[in-house]
């Protein structure tokens, strides 16, 4: 992924409880979100023991 490419608008959405949000962020926003959510994941899995 070169530089130009970081900085690309992308439109994610979150559906739940029949509810849609959506957000316009850069790859490189995305990348920094699954990034926390995958470090929430592993902190989770450490105190449940999974």
């Amino acid at each position: 992924m070169g530089a130009d490419d970081a900085d690309e608008v992308l439109t994610v959405a979150l559906d739940w409880d029949d509810l849609t949000y959506t957000r316009d962020i850069t790859r490189r926003q995305l990348g920094e979100l699954l990034l926390r959510l995958d470090d929430m994941a592993g902190d989770t899995s450490e105190r449940t023991g999974q």
